[in-house]
């Protein structure tokens, strides 16, 4: 046997095994995201696509999952202080490895402008959006074109609230995931149905991950063997079938990321 065939060996013998826990030893992990459905949301069934894929993914190496939701500045302020184990969806950004140890990719999304369908906006670069006022989510991580850009834009705690104000018209333009934007439209008011119109082309492709916080005792361990339930619902098709079944389809090829062990 080849030393490359025993190392996926071993590696497939670790999604096989789950770590042993006595009766009384069975893990509960506190953690934490705001709502994004239909990836995660506390009104969605098994709180959406991601969040069960996360409590599946544990679950399958011996761990329970309690899964709170708040406004994104106070999940991820609960990680940063250690009250909370992990956060669920957290997007790439180097300089938050200061505080959350990433898992490999989950699935990816398409951040995207929305407008409303009566309102002549178009463009060719994100200058040409100068003057209009653009709805963002308070603490996310945006597109770095779109910050480089420096244009006028309006912080609102929910993307729900960022959809009801552009058809109010309190903003022009909203920057959003395309598959949110969509659920909300679809869930939303009656008069939502054909109020809305995407703007240009993707600013960017985002990758859902799960972060752990840094704060806790052996974080290192907990993203190694959530990457080996997740693996072994790769494998074994699960992962698939419950995108498939929350409707979110994933064309784009994800590689594992790479980021500090420290």
């Amino acid at each position: 046997m080849s030393l490359k065939t025993a190392c996926i060996v071993v590696l497939m013998l670790g999604w096989l095994v789950p770590p042993v826990f006595g009766a009384d030893e069975k893990k509960t992990l506190n953690i934490v995201s705001t709502n994004y459905p239909p990836f995660y949301s506390d009104s969605y069934r098994r709180n959406g696509a991601v969040g069960y894929i996360v409590a599946t993914a544990f679950g399958r190496r011996g761990y329970h999952v309690s899964h709170k939701f708040y406004p994104f500045t106070r999940a991820t302020l609960l990680v940063k202080t250690g009250k909370a184990d992990g956060i669920v969806g957290l997007w790439y950004r180097k300089e938050r490895e200061e505080w959350a140890e990433y898992s490999q990719p989950i699935v990816p999304l398409n951040i995207v402008l929305y407008k409303r369908k009566d309102r002549d906006i178009s463009y060719e670069q994100l200058s040409d959006l100068q003057g209009l006022r653009i709805g963002i989510g308070r603490g996310y991580a945006n597109p770095a074109p779109f910050t480089q850009a420096k244009l006028f834009t309006e912080e609102s705690s929910s993307d729900e609230l960022n959809m009801k104000k552009l058809f109010l018209g309190r903003v022009d333009l909203v920057l959003i995931g395309r598959e949110l934007a969509r659920y909300i439209i679809r869930t939303g008011p009656d008069d939502y149905a054909d109020a809305f119109e995407e703007v240009g082309v993707p600013l960017s492709t985002e990758v859902f991950h799960f972060g752990a916080s840094k704060q806790i005792p052996g974080y290192q361990n907990l993203i190694r063997e959530f990457n080996l339930g997740l693996e072994s619902m790769r494998q074994d098709g699960t992962l698939d079938k419950v995108l498939k079944e929350y409707k979110i389809t994933s064309n784009i090829g994800l590689t594992p990321l790479s980021v500090s062990a420290n």
